[in-house]
């Protein structure tokens, strides 16, 4: 039975087509030849008229024509009624015609309809449906058409799916069939934003093998950025050759492109010849390029040229910003000088820097990491006294170095500050008690004040809520946390992810999960994705607890985000391991890492170290030490002692002090103290210690330092020294 087209959904035309003389002799034509039985002929003047119509409703008036005569429709002309009704831009139409004359019917299509329906189907946005007939033209072995094979990549494309359009890309070239030359290019630069880049290599290769054009320079940029991404340097200055050959300019961002990928992976060699090769190209290095610079040799623990090329800048009247600014003092802080970071942090002013709150709180972390309390505080107060205004970065480093039970009283301190500097507000003129005599009575002084810094502004008042509600994590009232917390949504304003992360690592750390998936629930409400601080604390408090399956259920939870792991998340996997002495495990883990593309930093090669010592593997120990060393990270008192501790406790002492020996800025006294600190339990005279220092040729400096640190450490364990001090470096006792 015939299919009337009038009867599937479509609007009726908005106007009235009169037939031509040329049409009702066709259809008369076609009543002629059916009334003598020529029914295939009678079939053959329909598709004509199909084909020949001039609109819509035309094509349609034919198939209703058929219809209403019984005549069925062949496939030829329902391909030909479908290409006319996508012809006349009703693809929706079109598809109601594929499936309801056809597939309803039990018709099984041809290559023509098929190629047709998918070029239909991709246009009215069903690409999965647009992709089942291309898998279908396929497994049949026919040929897809080129407009069939572009409508499916664009698609793709569009929804950046390009490892799967590599796929049907192959699979269109490899018939033959002709793909224009900008599927090329966005598959190329696809890929390689997406870091597949042996797939766009080999795109780039079929490329110039089907079309012998010259690549553009936006797709030698596309790899070029791509391999600076991945730190495959060879092959990004392969690329900058081409480009050259090709008579492109290497542009000053493509320079520090590779600069930064050199210093990237600790190869400042080759950052600077890459540097002078610009110079010498007459490419002129721009602040990028010199921040590039700067934060290598930073990276590198060589903060004194860090400076030199900071100066450069200037010279050359570059106005540096403050991210080049903070990447100095980071690395002076870094490398342990603190009072060279505080001197830069001064001479800000003379290239009209004003220092921002960032680089002040990395120098207040410093100064407490070196115990220099009364310098963080006049630094601190200098602060305040030039008008910036602290934040929660602010408060936290205080707080960290603060005695336990202080957290409210610095809240409201912190608080008082950010009125009066952010607000222009009197924080006198706020207080309602002139004695505050317990907590209850502080908590009202600081809501008073929040309650001003609100009316103020809003974006200070967010930062206010959320030190207030840390400070009363930290001082375990979680219940007037969370109504803090509950207010400060009520006020409209959207939590910062810092809130959210005090909330979840106080309730964490007193086991309290329910909550924890109560505030991850309103964070996804909010659409505020879990940064890496917060996945951090929810792994570091699982691993604390030894609960490896939830921290590994955080992991996957960070993958359907599209979060990746970051070291300081490993470090804490695998310090749990190692405590639990699965060395193997943690070594796979360790190496994960590294495919991964992280660079391990110090505190992780510690977590190993100390892990291979506590299972009994010094050798390995040793070697990694040596590999740190090598791949530039500066090893820090925090690390000799973590190997001096670890080789005295498995009793091979004479190779802690060659450790000590082989310091970057030679052994410290510090040092010194170390060691024989963790040698005094195992000592049983104070010769002991003479036959560490002896199997080594030593100088009399520091002969004299090491046997002054013995005398004190032998007194404090033992009483007194009985017999006298060997007076020479290398005179021997057993």
């Amino acid at each position: 039975m015939a299919t009337s087209v009038a009867t599937l959904d479509h609007p009726p035309p908005s106007f009235a087509t009169l037939p031509t003389d040329r049409k009702s002799l066709s259809f008369e034509l076609a009543d002629n030849l059916l009334s003598r039985g020529l029914y295939s002929s009678a079939q053959q003047v329909i598709q004509r008229i199909i084909s020949s119509s001039t609109t819509l409703a035309d094509a349609i008036s034919a198939a209703d024509f058929a219809a209403g005569r019984g005549v069925e429709l062949s496939l030829h002309c329902y391909y030909v009624l479908i290409r006319r009704v996508m012809g006349f831009g009703d693809f929706q139409f079109a598809r109601a015609i594929y499936f309801h004359g056809i597939v309803d019917r039990g018709l099984e299509p041809d290559s023509n309809i098929v190629n047709s329906v998918i070029v239909c189907l991709a246009k009215l946005g069903d690409l999965e449906g647009a992709l089942v007939l291309f898998d279908r033209l396929w497994d049949k072995g026919w040929m897809p058409c080129e407009a069939a094979g572009d409508t499916v990549l664009r698609g793709l494309y569009e929804q950046k799916r390009f490892l799967e359009a590599l796929v049907y890309f192959t699979r269109i070239t490899n018939l033959k069939v002709h793909v224009g030359f900008w599927c090329f290019n966005i598959l190329i630069d696809g890929l390689c934003k997406q870091g597949h880049l042996v797939e766009a290599l080999k795109v780039f290769d079929v490329m110039r093998d089907r079309t012998g054009l010259p690549p553009t320079v936006h797709l030698l940029k596309s790899l070029f950025f791509g391999f600076c991404k991945k730190g495959i340097c060879v092959d990004a200055e392969r690329v900058c050759r081409e480009m050259e050959e090709h008579g492109f300019f290497v542009d000053a961002v493509m320079y520090s492109s590779l600069i930064n990928a050199y210093c990237k992976h600790n190869d400042l060699r080759m950052a600077i010849m890459v540097f002078f090769r610009m110079l010498k190209m007459g490419c002129e290095p721009d602040k990028y390029t010199y921040t590039t610079l700067i934060q290598g040799f930073l990276k590198m623990g060589y903060p004194d040229k860090g400076l030199i090329m900071y100066n450069q800048m200037l010279d050359l009247g570059m106005q540096p910003d403050l991210v080049t600014a903070q990447s100095i003092i980071s690395g002076y802080c870094q490398n342990g000088k603190v009072d060279s970071a505080m001197e830069f942090l001064d001479s800000m002013a003379r290239s009209s820097l004003v220092p921002s709150v960032h680089n002040y709180t990395s120098l207040l972390s410093a100064l407490y990491k070196q115990n220099r309390f009364s310098n963080a505080k006049v630094l601190f107060r200098n602060m305040l006294d030039r008008g910036v205004i602290p934040d929660h970065v602010t408060f936290l480093i205080l707080m960290k170095n603060l005695p336990k039970g202080q957290e409210l009283e610095l809240a409201f301190f912190i608080l008082r500050a950010i009125a009066r500097n952010g607000c222009r507000l009197d924080p006198c003129l706020l207080s309602v008690s002139p004695e505050i005599c317990s907590t209850v009575d502080l908590q009202y002084e600081i809501e008073i004040i929040l309650l001003e810094i609100v009316r103020s502004n809003c974006n200070l008042a967010n930062v206010s809520f959320g030190i207030y509600i840390s400070a009363l994590c930290e001082s375990g009232k979680f219940e007037a946390a969370l109504a803090s917390f509950e207010t400060l949504r009520g006020l409209g304003c959207r939590p910062l992810p810092f809130t959210f992360n005090s909330l979840i690592k106080g309730l964490c750390k007193h086991g309290l999960r329910q909550e924890v998936k109560y505030l991850l629930g309103i964070m996804q409400k909010h659409e505020i994705v879990p940064d890496f601080a917060t996945f951090l604390i929810l792994v570091r408090e699982f691993c604390t607890q030894n609960d490896l399956t939830s921290a590994f259920d955080v992991l996957d939870e960070m993958k359907q985000c599209g979060i990746k792991p970051t070291v300081a998340i490993y470090d804490c996997i695998i310090g749990c391991l190692t405590k639990g002495g699965k060395m193997s495990e943690a070594e796979t883990w360790f190496m994960k890492m590294i495919e991964t593309g992280l660079d391990p930093d110090e505190m992780i090669c510690v977590t190993m170290i100390n892990g291979y010592f506590r299972n009994k593997q010094s050798q390995k120990a040793l070697s990694l030490f040596d590999v740190m060393v090598k791949n530039g990270i500066q090893p820090t008192r925090f690390s000799y002692n973590a190997l001096m501790k670890g080789l005295v406790k498995n009793k091979m002492a004479p190779c802690a002090l060659t450790a000590v020996m082989r310091a970057h800025d030679g052994p410290s006294i510090s040092m010194w103290a170390s060691l024989a600190h963790f040698l005094s339990p195992w000592i049983r005279m104070q010769s002991d210690y003479y036959v560490v220092s002896s199997a080594l040729y030593v100088n009399e400096t520091v002969w004299q330092r090491v046997t002054g640190v013995a005398i004190l450490h032998y007194s404090n364990s033992h009483g007194p020294a009985a017999s006298p001090l060997p007076e020479a470096a290398n005179d021997i006792y057993y």
